[in-house]
């Protein structure tokens, strides 16, 4: 399935889970489930995911968060049902490796450089011209040149956003590096220092994933993955493919154990 396609049986589901579609509209829905069983799955996880993402805000009373009429969510808790019976009558399973979900390298266009870069009426400051300059050793290919220049942000520059764009550049050099446990360490840091970037906060939290799935620590790679899932950003998708493989791997095709903890 094309992205365009992906993205349009997406919003179709999410209408269809909050009672917005019409009754047309969902018999046409149902029958793009009857031609392609595995779309199920994709309704199947929106639902368990929406009414977790609901739970925990009303635990923490941090968002407001507009709940659906009860009938909706009865109606969706009954739709699951019937899935998990239709997914095993019409899915036939085809053994997947993880290494097909999970990133083998970071394009190092990834790396973030300064704001001023983007926009030319922004002065530059001194972290933003080491953040460049680290860009610019990673591109020439002197990687070791960058973590000096990215180390010596985070020594030097702890206000934001310098410290998390460090710490996040150094973690994709130490990923394509295959020093897995180092980058883990990075992108935590730049996930618990990030203040208001959505952007910096998505490949934070994907990249750490993605590194924690490459040393075995599935459980925490899928709270991590859950974490750039829910953003929903530019990593939703691959994060909802690599998060359905981490949840038949482990069992927890329910989602119960999905939790969103503070990174120590």
């Amino acid at each position: 399935m094309d992205n365009s396609r992906e993205l349009e049986i997406r919003q179709k589901i999410d209408a269809y889970i909050k009672g917005q579609l019409k009754e047309e509209e969902v018999q046409e829905l149902w029958n793009e489930f009857a031609k392609d069983p595995e779309l199920l799955d994709v309704l199947e996880l929106e639902v368990n995911i929406k009414a977790i993402i609901e739970q925990k805000a009303a635990e923490a009373k941090q968002s407001r968060i507009y709940k659906l009429p009860t009938w909706t969510w009865h109606a969706a808790a009954a739709a699951a049902i019937i899935i998990v019976a239709l997914v095993q009558l019409f899915r036939v399973d085809t053994p997947t490796n993880m290494d097909q979900f999970v990133m083998q390298q970071i394009n190092p266009s990834e790396i973030e450089t300064a704001d001023g870069v983007r926009d030319k009426d922004m002065q530059i400051t001194t972290a933003d011209s080491l953040l460049n300059l680290g860009f610019e050793a990673v591109i020439s290919g002197n990687e070791s040149r960058a973590l000096e220049l990215f180390d010596e942000v985070i020594n030097n520059y702890e206000e934001e956003p310098y410290g998390s764009k460090a710490f996040l550049n150094k973690g994709i050099i130490l990923y394509n590096e295959s020093d897995y446990e180092a980058a883990i360490i990075a992108f935590r840091e730049a996930a618990n220092r990030v203040e208001d970037s959505k952007m910096i906060t998505e490949k934070a939290y994907w990249y750490l994933g993605n590194a924690l799935v490459n040393v075995g620590e599935l459980e925490a790679a899928q709270e991590a993955v859950f974490q750039a899932y829910q953003i929903d950003g530019v990593f939703r998708n691959p994060a909802f493919r690599l998060l359905k493989k981490l949840s038949d791997d482990l069992g927890t095709s329910d989602y119960e154990e999905f939790n969103t903890p503070e990174l120590e």
